[in-house]
């Protein structure tokens, strides 16, 4: 799908795979540690709870003996809440390659309870001509196809404004070649948590991760042969 709407910079940045803190996306982070893995659960996958297993550390991003796939057709949606508010740059994929690697993502962001099947394909219709929107309303916030036949991680830049204030996201994966089956071995995110304000820390008396103390995979990027991928 073409991209639309109100493209950033980042959403012109080639293939990626990052790797250290220092190449093109600044000063961004794998936000892997400010997932709330134990959280993270997915629909027409059995058992729900084992879509954290797609959740994976940076240095296992590649490896293949851990995959999660879907039940009864090529449809899953895996909702993945994190620890602080964050601000998401790119969304990480490794689908593999071959019938049953997607190549379709949908996502929702803050659906603290999730979405469903029939909820997802309401909001992507809510607005004739219009697959995506702003955080809150009726449509999602990002909607691409995955690039086929693409081994390892891929990096799929979404728009700053709205996933500026990203609390869960609700990824919905499709379309594999099978039209039964659909498969991924690595989820991951890049951003920047963001500390919480004094006067909420004051009013829910909780006391806030400071963003400078956690150790994370930072993330740099490479030319890869693969064209860009579009993102809504």
């Amino acid at each position: 799908m073409q991209c639309g709407g109100d493209a950033t910079a980042l959403d012109r940045e080639p293939n990626a795979e990052p790797g250290n803190a220092t190449g093109a996306f600044g000063d961004a982070q794998n936000l892997y540690t400010y997932i709330d893995r134990d959280q993270v659960y997915g629909l027409n996958i059995d058992p729900p709870e084992s879509a954290k297993d797609a959740i994976k550390p940076w240095d296992a991003r590649n490896t293949t003996d851990v995959w999660i796939e879907s039940g009864v057709d090529d449809q899953m949606i895996i909702t993945v809440p994190f620890t602080s508010p964050v601000r998401l740059q790119s969304i990480l994929l490794n689908p593999g390659t071959g019938d049953f690697a997607p190549r379709r993502c949908t996502l929702f962001v803050n659906r603290p309870n999730g979405i469903d099947f029939d909820e997802a394909a309401a909001e992507m219709d809510a607005v004739p001509g219009a697959h995506v929107g702003p955080a809150g309303g009726a449509r999602p916030q990002a909607d691409f196809a995955l690039l086929e036949q693409t081994p390892g991680v891929t990096a799929y830049p979404v728009s700053a404004s709205r996933f500026a204030q990203t609390q869960s996201v609700s990824v919905m994966l499709s379309d594999s070649a099978t039209q039964q089956t659909s498969r991924v071995f690595y989820i991951g995110f890049v951003g920047k948590a963001l500390e919480l304000r004094q006067d909420a820390l004051y009013r829910h008396d909780v006391a806030a991760a400071n963003s400078s103390t956690h150790t994370v995979d930072g993330v740099g990027s490479k030319q890869g042969a693969a064209s860009t991928p579009s993102v809504r």
